[in-house]
């Protein structure tokens, strides 16, 4: 999640949607006054490398960072955090910065996000069945709705669709100013190649995925 004073940009992050690569690509542009927050240590060191600026002003009120990154989510001593709710956001920035600023999000077809968070979560061989992995429960972590909308009505003035990625951020880029963005891959590697949803996903898992993500589905128009 970060706030670009001077792009007048708010960015709020979602799962599973190429957040992290166009974090990192964002905080190469930013300034001394924006807000941004902390990610995990292998995704610090990647946007350290890919010379974004680090983690600042993402802290309450006399907490310092420690020699230690700040882990990612909430925590003590935290005030910004990576997936922070727009409506949470709105109202630690304030309405009237909310309401000034262009807020941005990114979404994703559910049935990528689920296959995506799977092959995320369970790395290598042997892995889980990905049927085990949906009656878990665990394939809704990848849930964005609550992320970017009030419960009803979405809160954020654009978003991009991970369908039409560059293309969707370089409008962004071009409607407030900023140079185009140069992506990371910053968790490609995760999700081996040609692994397609529609061979991946039993029939079982395509209505539990349609179910709990209905009304992204709904939003977004996005099928199998």
């Amino acid at each position: 999640m970060l706030v670009m004073h001077d792009a007048g940009l708010i960015f709020v992050r979602t799962r599973k949607t190429a957040g992290t690569s166009v974090e990192i690509a964002l905080s190469r542009h930013a300034g001394e006054r924006d807000i941004i927050t902390s990610m995990s240590p292998r995704d610090e060191a990647l946007r350290a490398a890919e010379g974004g600026r680090a983690p600042q002003h993402h802290l309450l009120p006399g907490h310092t960072p420690g020699p230690e990154p700040v882990p990612p989510g909430r925590g003590p001593g935290v005030r910004y955090y990576n997936h922070m709710p727009a409506s949470e956001i709105r109202d630690t920035i304030g309405v009237g910065t909310w309401g000034r600023y262009l807020t941005v999000c990114l979404e994703r077809s559910p049935f990528e996000k689920v296959v995506s968070l799977y092959f995320h979560r369970h790395r290598t061989d042997p892995r889980i069945p990905i049927e085990a992995f949906i009656e878990s429960g665990e394939f809704r972590d990848a849930l964005n709705w609550p992320l970017y909308t009030d419960g009803s009505g979405v809160m954020v003035d654009v978003i991009v669709l991970h369908e039409h990625l560059q293309a969707g951020l370089d409008a962004l880029c071009a409607r407030v100013g900023m140079p185009a963005l140069v992506l990371p891959q910053a968790k490609a590697q995760f999700r081996p190649p040609g692994s397609d949803y529609h061979q991946i996903l039993t029939p079982a898992a395509r209505k539990a995925i349609e179910e709990a993500y209905a009304r992204e589905f709904d939003h977004h128009g996005y099928s199998w």
